[in-house]
């Protein structure tokens, strides 16, 4: 499970793009049980997870489909939406494990987010000419994946999958109104950093 968390660190990395005057999120949508918002300010990236019954339900009452739900939850401008498959979550966050056994000469036991975090940005600039980061391109439609991923200084995730549950008694709408406030007060934490 930290692997697929991580995965998620390492695709909203890779995905997030450039950081632009007003903050705009990439929001990432599987066919398991996660959703999860990315955003970069002032280089400092921000995951948020969220259950996808979450994002499911919110849709059915809003009666918007599952990628524009998920904004208006959040209220974040969209700068991409990414479906994806847990699988694919799965092989990112291996790929970045692989990494970071290699360059921090650790056992894989021993490997957590920020490792994984550390070893991809010591190694982006090497990274960035090698096939993977061609292979990167070409899904992503970045040019170059890893010199986006340069630009980042600071990364957090923030689980919300147990904060948020999901019952036939939702208050869709205070739970909207909770969640945007949550993603201000992050906003506002991360330009103090």
């Amino acid at each position: 499970m930290k692997s697929l968390l991580f995965s998620v660190v390492l695709v909203c990395m890779v995905f997030i793009g450039c950081h632009s005057e007003s903050v705009e999120a990439t929001y990432i949508l599987s066919d398991g049980e996660l959703a999860c918002v990315a955003w970069v300010e002032a280089d400092y990236l921000a995951v948020l997870l969220l259950d996808q019954q979450v994002v499911d339900g919110f849709a059915a009452y809003s009666k918007l489909e599952a990628s524009l739900a998920i904004q208006h939850l959040c209220g974040l401008p969209a700068r991409k939406v990414i479906r994806t498959s847990q699988a694919a979550l799965a092989s990112f966050g291996e790929l970045a494990t692989t990494l970071a056994v290699t360059v921090k000469t650790v056992e894989r036991s021993q490997v957590d987010a920020q490792l994984r975090l550390e070893a991809l940005t010591e190694g982006a600039p090497h990274l960035r000419k090698t096939l993977l980061a061609d292979t990167l391109a070409s899904i992503t439609g970045h040019d170059d994946p890893f010199g986006e991923l340069q630009t980042v200084k600071q990364a957090t995730v923030f689980d919300m999958r147990k904060s948020l549950a999901v019952s036939q008694n939702t208050d869709w709408e205070r739970m909207r109104v909770h969640l945007k406030r949550y993603i201000e007060e992050l906003r506002r934490y991360q330009r103090k950093e």
